[in-house]
């Protein structure tokens, strides 16, 4: 009988552990959830009014994200919009500002690196096939981000030279990438202000009207 007892009796200690492990589980679980939409709540007041102070037009994209801003600079239509990537502790905030631009020459990618000690052409970059080794196989991947050619040196420096100089302190913090259509500068983070968001604009502008009347080819 004693036995049977005490049996019992873990078999209920195990029982309680369960329940507790899966209540404080489900807890946790909505306090995660319910801080992310708080969160994400007083994010889209924020981005709301940024848009007012940019006179620009907030678009909401549902429950689960951020929304954009859409608005236009000197005839450039303009977009900003903020990504979440990740969960928990490895998740993280990127957001991107990109402007319309009809770009003839190649497409190029800086990172914050090329301006920070500029011109580093290790973290410059534009598209082309590159080649992977996988086990035996040698595949080639089209339209991929390689290293800058030589030759091209000489125009991208003459075209950042004065804006490296001007914008140092925003352009080494981000990654700036010129494709056929358009221009976008993401930065990890959210955005900041208004103020913020319209230095960016501007600098975008201004590589934009630079890309068009004199492309890098």
């Amino acid at each position: 009988m004693y036995i049977f007892n005490c049996r019992k009796a873990k078999r209920e200690m195990s029982d309680n552990a369960a329940k507790f492990k899966f209540l404080f589980m489900f807890g946790a679980a909505v306090l995660i959830l319910l801080y992310y939409f708080v969160s994400l709540h007083f994010r889209k007041l924020k981005y709301r009014k940024i848009a007012e102070g940019l006179r620009a037009e907030y678009q909401s994209q549902g429950s689960f994200k951020t929304g954009e801003i859409t608005g236009s600079n000197n005839g450039r239509k303009y977009t900003i919009a903020t990504e979440d990537t990740g969960h928990g502790r490895g998740s993280s905030n990127w957001t991107t500002i990109s402007i319309n631009c009809a770009n003839k020459g190649i497409r190029l990618q800086m990172e914050g690196g090329f301006f920070k000690t500029f011109p580093n052409w290790k973290y410059a970059f534009t598209t082309g096939d590159r080649k992977e080794r996988v086990f035996v196989t040698e595949i080639t991947l089209q339209n991929w981000f390689v290293p800058l050619e030589e030759k091209y040196k000489l125009q991208v420096q003459g075209l950042f030279q004065e804006i490296a100089l001007l914008q140092h302190d925003l352009l080494k913090k981000g990654h700036l990438k010129i494709q056929r259509d358009q221009i976008s500068f993401t930065t990890q983070g959210v955005l900041k202000n208004a103020e913020a968001a319209s230095q960016t604009i501007s600098l975008l502008t201004n590589v934009a009207d630079r890309i068009e009347s004199t492309p890098i080819a």
